[in-house]
């Protein structure tokens, strides 16, 4: 497998009368250098890597180029100046590939230092057909990986405010039948993978906002959360729901998500 480390800079119109442009192309080509320099020293004598410099109207834009004329399995970014330690934050280039990327894109969270190989796959479920889908996806990866599988769903108090308001007895007996129909949903997947014989675990992360909910069900080193596309997105194309960003943005772990299928 090979790996293609890419720095996208901004395209530049050529000399002007001024050589404004000139110099510009020249602060570019040395900053895309330096960049390149220091994946080269992060990478030391990792084997197949290459190094790439590529200009683009945007960072997506590069970045899609480059994944298709490599023909990539996936995209990885880096984390947005602003994220804090175990929290992403989403940046405008970063958003904007997930909303058109037609592979998979996987991130890590800040200050993670990464593990010696993957452990563990968890697939956030919805509860929808689209979400089957996504299950199906983690299951062939799981299964290609020599991995266990584990099926997530997660349920926030903070979204039950409307019955917090008549009480809270009443807001509790929402939240717990919301629990129970997770993890009825759940278990009727994992039901359903069964007749392949592959072991898989299911867990119910409930909390009092989308932090302590994708914290509930506990994460160990190597694990690796896939999420699918949003059902409004267009076909073939990632497009993260409002959920689903949360979701990656108080993830403990990598994330993967997936391209929506037809």
């Amino acid at each position: 497998m090979a790996l293609v480390v890419c720095v996208v800079t901004p395209e530049t119109w050529g000399a002007t009368a001024l050589g404004a442009d000139v110099q510009y192309s020249r602060f570019l080509e040395d900053h895309a250098k330096a960049s390149l320099d220091e994946a080269r020293t992060l990478m030391g004598d990792t084997p197949n890597v290459r190094y790439e410099h590529v200009a683009a109207s945007s960072a997506s834009v590069g970045l899609t180029q480059a994944a298709e004329r490599e023909r990539a399995d996936l995209i990885v970014l880096g984390y947005a100046s602003g994220s804090s330690v175990g929290r992403m934050f989403l940046g405008s280039a970063t958003d904007e590939l997930l909303h058109s990327a037609s592979r998979p894109v996987a991130m890590a969270p800040p200050g993670f230092a990464g593990a010696a190989a993957l452990t563990r796959i968890t697939v956030g479920f919805s509860g929808s057909e689209a979400g089957r889908g996504t299950v199906l996806h983690a299951l062939g990866l799981a299964g290609a990986l020599g991995l266990p599988l584990r099926l997530a769903s997660f349920t926030v108090r903070e979204r039950l405010g409307y019955a917090a308001r008549v009480g809270p007895d009443a807001e509790q007996s929402m939240l717990d039948r919301q629990t129970a129909q997770a993890q009825a949903a759940l278990d009727a997947v994992r039901a359903q993978i069964s007749v392949t014989g592959y072991p898989v675990e299911t867990a119910v992360g409930v909390g009092a906002d989308w932090d302590e909910a994708i914290a509930a069900p506990g994460w160990q080193d190597g694990d690796l959360l896939v999420l699918g596309s949003s059902r409004l997105g267009v076909l073939q194309r990632v497009f993260l729901g409002s959920n689903a960003t949360k979701i990656v943005r108080a993830s403990p772990v990598p994330v993967l998500v997936i391209p929506r299928q037809g």
